[in-house]
């Protein structure tokens, strides 16, 4: 919630600008950079059982060359992500091509509208970094060539804008200077989203409203025939990541741009071959073409008895809670596989993940714990249950998505409840569901000490607290305030 963000969703840079400065952070331990490490790549981490702890190995690039170094925590906090491997496509003679080739989610600096300006260029893809990029080159390029596979669900979000509307200066004005409008702006984005969770339910009269509502929008909009027939999908809305798109349903209309609903089959030195045998010519190939999803980590995390991540999720990416995972001790990861990824927004249970670990780290200081992993069983019981729940869900239909195997239709991303229920599933840790050693494996009662409390130990401190008056029941509180407990005349 950044007051001087100039669009909807953000820019990278923008947001890279933010944390870099630091100002939305206010404990000076992150601002410090010693407490950073900047310019790193993770080479792989290992437990260490018998000291019950992580090491970290990690390659530093600086002016002056690479290191190469070591860290041990007691507690790993996997926080890469899900969205952040891009994956090229597999097109044949993609490699030959002499123009620029573009990965949206490595889009190069040197290549803004005045790069653009006057270029023919072929987007690949119809998910929604391919929505977000259309509308901002189409004012500038000489033609586009959209190409789309899969139809999409346009939904409206922020006045219909969507991600990448851009705040005029009033309102940015607005969002510096009153916190209360800023709140209450991003509040009401918020609800809209989490909003729309009974919409994930198949055949439900939310469902049913929604494909009306929705596909009565995207009437009002296109009004090609052939674009609106290719663009509306058959599958139920949220089966696919749904996507705020006004902007991008407006750019397709317009004369530089033609949308083809075909594959792109091949690619030459200077252009794209359809699935339909279509050759088209073009300076610069975008390709909106996603992610790695396996969930997989990319570089080796070795947990106990040698087990190493990347092959546990090699087929089924399995979590408890979409939190942390059997054989892998103190270990949360941030956006695991099973977690609310479309179930409402990600703002609300991200906080609440870093709540859980919160949580997590003053349990193993306060009970000198030495490990803690979740037990397979419940793990499995856990994951048993969600895919029972996907079933009535928009999950399990036809279509191809980042949060199913393609190949063999599970359902690996989504949690089974909104996010709002997520967070409050989360809120108290099932410690029960947890197997727990300590650093002294003969008496886990050590952290007892000698019985005293901070309290017992500090002058002048309250060693009653139980006793005040904002623990007291407020109805009680109301009746000695009233005097209805005073005696009466006869002293009664």
């Amino acid at each position: 919630m950044a007051p001087d963000i100039s669009q909807l969703g953000g820019q990278s840079t923008a947001s890279s600008n933010i944390l870099e400065n630091g100002y939305q952070i206010p404990d000076i331990t992150f601002r410090d950079p010693k407490n950073r490490r900047l310019k790193v790549l993770t080479i792989g981490c290992f437990w260490d059982e018998e000291a019950g702890k992580w090491t970290v190995k990690i390659k530093q690039t600086s002016e002056s060359g690479e290191r190469v170094f070591e860290e041990t925590c007691d507690l790993l906090l996997h926080a890469t992500g899900i969205l952040n491997n891009f994956k090229w496509p597999d097109i044949k003679g993609i490699e030959k091509f002499k123009g620029k080739v573009v990965h949206t989610a490595r889009w190069p600096d040197d290549y803004q509208e005045e790069q653009w300006k006057n270029e023919s260029v072929a987007i690949i893809g119809s998910g929604a970094s391919s929505v977000q990029t259309l509308p901002s080159m189409q004012p500038h390029v000489k033609h586009i060539d959209v190409y789309v596979r899969t139809a999409i669900w346009f939904i409206s979000v922020a006045g219909n804008d969507g991600n990448g509307k851009e705040y005029t200066p009033e309102e940015r004005e607005t969002f510096r200077n009153d916190v209360t409008a800023l709140v209450k702006y991003a509040n009401r984005l918020e609800n809209e989203i989490n909003g729309l969770w009974e919409v994930f339910f198949k055949d439900s009269p939310a469902q049913e409203q929604a494909k009306k509502l929705f596909g009565a929008r995207m009437e009002e909009f296109i009004k090609d025939k052939r674009l609106l027939k290719g663009l509306t999908p058959k599958f139920s809305i949220g089966c696919r990541r749904i996507t705020p798109g006004d902007p991008y349903m407006k750019a397709i209309q317009e004369p530089n741009v033609d949308v083809h609903f075909s594959a792109v089959e091949e690619i030459t030195e200077d252009s794209v071959i359809d699935s339909e045998g279509q050759e088209r010519k073009v300076d610069t190939v975008i390709c909106a073409t996603g992610f790695d999803v396996s969930y997989r980590p990319r570089f080796p995390i070795i947990g106990q008895n040698g087990v190493d991540l990347r092959e546990k999720w090699k087929k089924i990416p399995e979590s408890y809670l979409g939190l942390t995972v059997p054989d892998m001790p103190n270990f949360i990861t941030f956006i695991g596989p099973t977690w609310p990824v479309e179930n409402g927004s990600v703002i609300g249970p991200l906080g609440e993940v870093a709540n859980y670990a919160v949580k997590f780290i003053k349990k193993m200081q306060n009970e000198f714990i030495k490990s803690i992993a979740p037990k397979q069983d419940m793990t499995d019981l856990f994951n048993a249950h969600t895919q029972e729940f996907i079933k009535q869900t928009v999950w399990s239909s036809d279509c191809r998505s980042w949060y199913r195997n393609n190949e063999t239709g599970r359902v690996n991303a989504v949690f089974p409840g909104s996010s709002l229920h997520y967070m409050q599933v989360i809120e108290n840790p099932r410690y029960e569901d947890y197997n727990i050693t300590y650093q002294n494996k003969y008496n886990p009662w050590a952290y007892l000490g000698l019985g005293f409390t901070i309290e017992n130990r500090t002058e002048g401190a309250d060693i009653a607290p139980y006793i005040n008056e904002e623990i007291i029941d407020p109805k009680w509180l109301e009746v000695i305030k009233s005097g209805a407990l005073a005696p009466d005349s006869n002293g009664k």
